[in-house]
């Protein structure tokens, strides 16, 4: 009986001692218990990687070595010649712009790779792509398939563009290239940019490089009033450009005199002279934006030298200028190369989204070589008269439409005939856009 009374108490003891210290050390549990499930939490090696939406899918770790970007877009246009309808060789009817996907990362905060693959119904291709070192503001490293920086009408992003079709003047610029690019930013606030770079200059088609004549170009760009707090010169910029370069010989034209919107090919001819590709380009274009308001001025002079069948040597020349004002009518706004910031989205606190308004005026001049060289026909300029409106619910979706009229004349304003066979000296075209992007 005694034994039996001992082990009673043995056993209450042991389990009231147990009682007492599991309620002490409740505290310290908890915060082991923590520690353990932040441990399963994290990684074996490296650091966590967070992924946000911000202008498209965004991927970053913790101690930003790595950053990412993945995004794609689609640009889809209908295309209305109201001039000519019916088996003309003009556009007409709907096409893809242009489907693409984004990809871009950044590593240790210095080093920068991008790829634009463009996809159509018939296979895919590169349009962009680098590889890039940009530790420092003032001085980075580009090289790889890239944008001739020339002209800021083309350097915009198919999916920013004020008008769904480029003006005219985008027969004298370079396009894309392969090569090497150095630019920058020196002076902080952005008051002065600079670009310099090196290319093939036989364009992103032309297959492997067979000679050593290389194209150099030069940007600079001025914003005089960056670090102003008025926003009535903040985004005012000028900018000059310059090109100079030799691809090599060839047998054709320097570039294709066609109407961006229509399709018209305006000045043509037989290509049985030789280009030696020596061209020069020379530029200036200014952007001022200030608020809802937008004013865009550019000029273009090109000039490449060609040998004929007499032997001659002569160049031709162009000269192309534009002008383009644009107006949100509720308040939205759009930096130079940038996705628009609407004020007040649709679907979100009763917004509507925002509608810009837009017109332009463009006009290229011929010299006349190619017509007494070659025996060239067609008109020796052209002329533009563009309206055109934005619709944008957000930021990421745009609705546009745009009416273009072109006038062609020659040196006696009579009509000239087209390749297909038609009579013409101006037409009419519709172009319709519809485009989503993340």
């Amino acid at each position: 009986m005694i034994l039996k009374s001992s082990l009673v108490a043995v056993l209450a003891l042991l389990v009231s001692g147990t009682a007492v210290a599991q309620t002490g050390s409740l505290e310290d549990r908890v915060k082991a218990l923590e520690i353990k499930t932040e441990e399963k939490k994290a990684p074996a090696t490296g650091t966590g990687v967070q992924a946000y939406f911000d202008d498209g899918l965004q991927f970053r770790t913790d101690d930003k070595s790595f950053m990412g970007h993945v995004g794609a877009f689609g640009i889809f246009h209908y295309t209305n010649n109201a001039t000519f309808n019916d088996s003309d060789s003009r556009f007409d009817g709907f096409t893809i712009k242009m489907v693409a996907i984004d990809v871009e990362a950044r590593l240790w905060q210095a080093f920068s790779g991008f790829v634009r693959a463009t996809f159509t119904s018939g296979g895919s291709s590169l349009f962009l792509g680098w590889a890039e070192f940009n530790k420092w503001d003032a001085f980075k490293i580009r090289v790889g398939l890239m944008k001739v920086p020339y002209s800021q009408e083309f350097l915009e992003d198919p999916r920013w563009t004020d008008m769904p079709e480029n003006s005219l003047l985008g027969m004298s610029v370079p396009g894309r290239d392969l090569g090497l690019m150095v630019f920058g930013t020196p002076i902080e606030g952005g008051i002065f940019q600079y670009w310099l770079g090196l290319y093939n200059g036989t364009g992103p088609s032309a297959g492997t490089e067979n000679n050593s004549d290389k194209e150099l170009s030069i940007r600079l760009a001025l914003r005089p009033g960056a670090k102003a707090e008025s926003d009535a010169i903040k985004h005012l910029t000028l900018a000059v450009s310059y090109t100079r370069g030799v691809a090599g010989r060839n047998s054709g034209a320097p570039t294709t005199f066609q109407a961006p919107a229509s399709g018209t090919i305006f000045h043509f001819g037989p290509t049985t002279f030789v280009s030696d590709y020596e061209r020069t380009r020379f530029g200036v274009d200014l952007v001022w934006i200030w608020g809802p308001l937008s004013v865009k001025g550019e000029w273009s002079y090109f000039k490449s030298k060609h040998k004929f069948a007499d032997g001659s040597h002569d160049p031709m020349r162009n000269v192309a200028y534009m002008g383009e004002i644009g107006f949100w009518l509720l308040g939205s706004t759009r930096l130079n190369n940038k996705r628009p910031q609407i004020k007040k989205a649709l679907f979100q606190e009763g917004g509507f989204g925002d509608i810009q308004i837009v017109g332009r005026y463009a006009k290229v001049d011929l010299s006349d070589t190619l017509e007494n060289e070659a025996g060239w026909a067609g008109s020796r300029n052209a002329q533009e008269v563009a309206f055109g409106l934005n619709y944008y619910p957000n930021s990421f979706v745009r609705v546009s439409a745009m009416y273009v009229y072109y006038r062609y004349d020659h040196e006696d304003s009579r009509r000239f005939v087209t390749p297909d066979g038609q009579r013409i000296d101006n037409e009419s075209v519709f172009v319709f856009r519809a485009q989503i992007d993340f």
